[in-house]
């Protein structure tokens, strides 16, 4: 019984640590970097980079536009999706596709953005959130 028991724990040690070095486990930030090409109001109207830092993990997402960072809030982050919003502002990334969507809701109508992702060349660095 005590030799089932050490092999046992043996096997379990090992697929922990298997698991531990896994893609999906991986607790490090993952960066897109995409480029809104279209409005909804008219086709190939814009042209500007956008930064999206994510961490599965910790279900968070910063958006770099220009100047401004948002920290989103009401996270979502599945093998499908990659959404949140803060104040008057929401972001959706299809990952199959990886088409994005930033939407800004304004006192006349919303203003809905839509492009491309990839991802980024160099690991996102640590402290970015």
């Amino acid at each position: 019984m005590q030799r089932f028991r050490s092999s046992t724990a043996v096997s379990v040690a090992v697929l922990i640590g298997v698991l531990a070095r896994s893609p999906g486990a991986s607790a490090a930030a993952q960066q897109l970097d995409c480029v809104l090409t279209d409005t909804a109001d008219q086709l190939g109207s814009e042209s500007r980079p956008i930064g999206v830092v994510f961490d599965e993990n910790a279900k968070t997402v910063q958006v770099q536009l220009g100047s401004q960072t948002y920290n989103l809030s009401n996270v979502s982050i599945s093998n499908i999706a990659i959404s949140g919003n803060v104040d008057n502002y929401s972001l959706g990334i299809d990952r199959s596709s990886m088409g994005i969507v930033w939407q800004q809701y304004g006192a006349d109508k919303p203003v809905t953005e839509f492009g491309r992702c990839r991802r980024a060349d160099h690991a996102a660095a640590a402290g970015t959130h």
